[in-house]
């Protein structure tokens, strides 16, 4: 049968696309492993209110029903599924629970419905609360049949079914900036500043990244130092008036949201493509002609075109699309950590028991009976700081919905325990977790210089040397004091291992491009450094002041006619030049 036989007894629903999510969210981190967006239930241990849209059918009818979905903890082989969920039409709750079954993403039959019209209601009905997950729903007249599993075959046939063959031409720009985090802000907004034209991407609909209220992580390392005291104005505009690292304290309205959007909406030269996610690249002899978009609620493609092009996503996701050089440490590198906190309520709180979390009743961990954390928090102040760290031992792009997932059993395990096992916190619940994850380390893309540890404790003096480095070395690595508890093989409790060196050590600029792929700059914790390097280069404020000499860049690239390399080889007293100007407005 083909796609268009198929679309007069079928109907394929994007649940990013729902009308009213309720208390799901949409989770977007995983779109290159999984193919799409999708809800998640994460209602840390209270079923989440439903999702809701109305669904277009071609004939009223008996339909078949497909999820795409999976049982998250299947991976551990627990036994229990604890993310389920039930898909209702029209008020008709289909008879198969979701979400109870397969490791792997995969499509789930849901039983079947009657539609009595071609308009219908449709509903995500969550069951417990625990991270259920859903990406798509397929309804179909026609019996025994199931769209592919395997992921780009399921894109070919999601975009022929939906009529979503064709590509949008969205624009053409001087430069187009992936990721819009404080990398990405501060390269955009130097850029627009210097009269360019910039289209910038982001996957959510919130920007700041790793300091946005959806991950909240505070801003690390210092800015203006001479030669270059204006190379950091940008950042300071993006400062925070208050902050508070831990706990409760540590709510969504300290990151400022909007302020970052609003600096970006006020540059007129700043094209913002807010849920939308970079899938991939055509590139011809080297140079990157066009990026393709994905809009994540619509399923839409569009096509960006530029002579310039900058990778600000922390994966390094354009540059591996490009075919760019890239390094990844894929055993022994820094985690992800989703910050959680508990708070006290005054009365008395339950929680259900988890036995597809973690079991951590026989273990020692920070916040159960008197261990605290590295810095002596109080007790329930140890739970959930950055040192919750997962995925150290895996691949951290191919396994990163796993890392996240660890971290998730272990907060669950670690309640669960203190709850039911211990009785203790008697008054406490949990609080809020961040359900995306906060990464430090994945794709390393190669330039024309890979600075190392060694060069930074030399004091190695490039011609080109502008970004200021402050952070000490610091990376992380599993706690060996909680040993006991990563009997499962996966440690999620970190240490930080600091070594200190004389300050600023100042970055050259030629870590911020590629040294294969000729107009691809990169910003963030993706540039061109060692794993040790990247401790001291992958804090927020760095890379910030690496997006505001990019932007500079990007303008004496314009200006000349040349390319990133040509800026170092031919322009470098123009690219000196602007960096000791402001760019604030």
């Amino acid at each position: 049968m083909t796609a268009q036989d198929r679309k007069a007894n079928a109907v394929f629903l994007e649940v990013g696309s729902f009308a009213a999510y309720g208390g799901w969210v949409l989770d977007t981190q995983f779109i290159p492993n999984m193919g799409s967006a999708y809800l998640l239930a994460h209602g840390l241990g209270k079923p989440v209110a439903d999702a809701v849209t109305a669904a277009a059918f071609p004939q009223p009818g008996t339909y078949h029903v497909w999820a795409f979905t999976r049982d998250w903890v299947a991976p551990w082989k627990t036994g229990v599924a604890p993310g389920l969920f039930q898909v209702v039409v029209d008020g008709q709750t289909c008879e198969t629970v979701l979400g109870s079954e397969g490791a792997a993403w995969h499509w789930q039959y849901g039983g079947t419905v009657t539609v009595s019209q071609q308009k219908a209601e449709v509903r995500l009905h969550d069951m417990t609360g625990f991270e259920g997950r859903c990406a798509a729903l397929f309804f179909t007249m026609e019996e025994g049949f199931m769209p592919p599993n395997d992921i780009a075959a399921l894109a070919d046939f999601r975009r022929k079914l939906c009529g979503q063959e064709q590509v949008e031409n969205a624009g053409t720009y001087d430069l187009v900036v992936a990721g819009a985090g404080i990398a990405g802000i501060c390269t955009a907004l130097s850029a627009a500043r210097q009269g360019l034209s910039v289209a910038l991407v982001q996957d959510r609909p919130v920007v700041g990244g790793n300091n946005s209220s959806e991950v909240r992580v505070w801003l690390g390392g210092e800015t203006r130092f001479e030669p270059y005291p204006h190379i950091g104005d940008i950042v300071a505009e993006l400062e925070q008036a208050r902050e508070a690292h831990y706990g409760p304290d540590n709510t969504a309205d300290l990151y400022e949201d909007e302020k970052k959007l609003g600096l970006l909406q006020k540059e007129q030269n700043i094209t913002l493509f807010l849920e939308h996610y970079l899938i991939d690249a055509e590139v011809n002899e080297g140079t990157i002609q066009s990026a393709l978009l994905y809009e994540v609620k619509t399923g839409a493609y569009k096509r960006v075109e530029s002579p310039l092009f900058v990778d600000a996503t922390g994966d390094g996701g354009l540059a591996a699309a490009a075919g760019a050089d890239y390094e990844v440490t894929t055993n022994g590198h820094m985690g992800m950590t989703n910050v959680w906190y508990v708070e006290d309520t005054g009365e008395p709180q339950t929680f259900p028991r988890c036995p597809w979390a973690i079991d951590l009743s026989g273990c020692a961990f920070p916040g159960r009976g008197n261990v605290v954390s590295t810095y002596r928090h109080v007790r329930e102040m140890a739970f959930g700081g950055w040192y919750w760290e997962s995925g150290c031992e895996h691949d951290p792009i191919e396994k990163a919905e796993y890392a996240r997932d660890t971290n998730f059993r272990a907060m669950y395990g670690a309640w669960d325990c203190v709850k039911n096992v211990d009785h203790d916190y008697e008054t406490f619940r949990l609080g809020n977790c961040t359900y995306i994850g906060g990464k430090r380390e994945s794709r390393r893309i190669l330039g024309d210089i890979l600075l190392t540890k060694s060069d930074v404790l030399a004091g190695t003096i490039f011609p080109d040397s502008f970004v200021p480095s402050t952070w000490d070395f610091d990376v992380h690595y599993p706690d060996p004091q909680f040993y006991p508890a990563f009997y499962e093989g996966d440690g999620f409790l970190t240490k930080d291992y600091h070594e200190v060196f004389q300050k600023p050590y100042f970055i050259p600029y030629r870590c911020l491009y590629s040294r294969n792929i000729n107009n691809l700059f990169m910003a963030g914790r993706n540039i061109s450094v060692s794993h040790d390097a990247l401790g001291t280069a992958r804090v927020m404020r760095t890379g910030g002041m690496m997006g505001e000499v990019i932007g500079r860049a990007a303008a004496v690239c314009k200006r000349f006619g040349t390319q990133p390399r040509g800026v170092y080889a031919s322009h470098l007293q123009e690219l000196i030049a602007l960096c000791k100007q402001s760019s604030n407005r």
